[in-house]
């Protein structure tokens, strides 16, 4: 598997809310595997394909850094929670918005990606989703 479904509709994802991935002030992805994170990042336009490790390095995930992924740990730190899983992300991508994040909050942040992932049938990805979210105004 190279490549998920995101890759086939992101250009209308950013288009329809009228910003770019660079406007995107944290990422949520669907993170049962770390590779999958990496496939996201470059399926949703955050680096070119193949890219994905080179970006992570460069990168500082955290919620202080400059792409900050997964702020409430995700999938890896609190486990696979079967379909329940898919609402990690947009719980906590809502609780940056709306300033309830507490110690995890992102400082600024004002526009979020949450991404999921499902249903792998070993490259037809059936079931792949993303999200952006602003802060309410």
């Amino acid at each position: 598997m190279v490549r998920g479904g995101w890759r086939v509709d992101r250009d209308d994802l950013y288009a329809q809310a009228d910003v770019r991935p660079a406007d995107v002030d944290f990422v949520q992805t669907y993170d049962d595997y770390p590779v999958i994170v990496m496939m996201q990042f470059e399926d949703l336009g955050f680096c070119d394909k193949g890219e994905g490790p080179a970006f992570v390095q460069s990168r500082d995930l955290t919620v202080e850094g400059d792409f900050p992924n997964n702020t409430s740990g995700g999938q890896l730190s609190a486990g696979q929670a079967g379909a329940a899983a898919g609402f990690l992300g947009m719980t906590d991508a809502v609780r940056q918005l709306t300033g309830t994040a507490g110690a995890r909050a992102v400082s600024g942040a004002s526009l979020g990606l949450v991404s999921g992932f499902g249903m792998v049938t070993y490259d037809h990805c059936l079931c792949t989703g993303a999200v952006l979210l602003g802060k309410p105004s």
